[in-house]
């Protein structure tokens, strides 16, 4: 099994909390005419009243070709290099990591109010932590028009997801904590907080490897 269990996260809501943490998704789909995936990047946003990511894009975007079609989102959340130093029998480096997958239909949105709604809830979002936000209500109507004709907005069901974080689960708490002083030290607090969510949650053979 790959990723060992142990890195496997499920739960729903270490999911979105990630996605909330590092919103920019990689989206994946079809190229129709080679066996690859194509790929765009946008930042997202889960509205949990409806259940769904919702987002835009450039009116050129190929994304906007996909509509009504299933598409692969991918959140890499904080990640970074661990020595062997942590622990005698840890014998090579390793890096921790926290990503996200998710499967969902994709579906375009061509109602004007529905349009200003997302763009308003994506908006104030984003601005959410700034001193003085820039308000969607700020816009006169044609300039409003105008972004509208050049962006196209969307939706992405949540119908399946999974989280590989690779977080030294199957390591002892004292490892763990060293693991995470480590991380703070060098600026990554984020990956240490991660690191430490686990840390109650401990394997029991910790030489299982990485």
């Amino acid at each position: 099994m790959y990723p060992a269990r142990y890195f496997q996260e499920q739960g729903i809501e270490r999911v979105l909390s990630l996605v909330h943490q590092s919103p920019l998704a990689s989206i994946l789909f079809s190229h129709p005419q080679t066996k690859l995936n194509d790929v765009v990047y946008s930042p997202l946003i889960f509205d949990a009243s409806k259940h769904l990511f919702i987002g835009h894009v450039a009116k050129n975007n190929p994304l906007v070709q996909q509509n009504n079609s299933k598409v692969k989102l991918l959140f890499n959340g904080p990640n970074d290099y661990i020595s062997p130093s942590h622990r005698a029998d840890l014998v090579v480096p390793t890096w921790l990591y926290a990503n996200v997958q998710i499967e969902g239909r994709l579906e375009l949105v061509t109602e004007h109010e529905l349009k200003l709604k997302m763009m308003t809830q994506i908006t104030n979002h984003f601005e959410r932590e700034s001193r003085k936000p820039w308000l969607v209500s700020s816009l006169e109507t044609t300039k409003l028009n105008a972004l509208f004709d050049h962006i196209v907005f969307f939706t992405i069901s949540l119908d399946q997801w999974c989280g590989s974080f690779k977080l030294s689960q199957n390591k002892p708490p004292k490892v763990k904590a060293q693991i995470m002083q480590s991380l703070k030290t060098r600026g990554n607090k984020a990956l240490s907080e991660l690191v430490g969510s686990y840390i109650d949650n401990d394997i029991t053979d910790g030489n299982v490897p990485n």
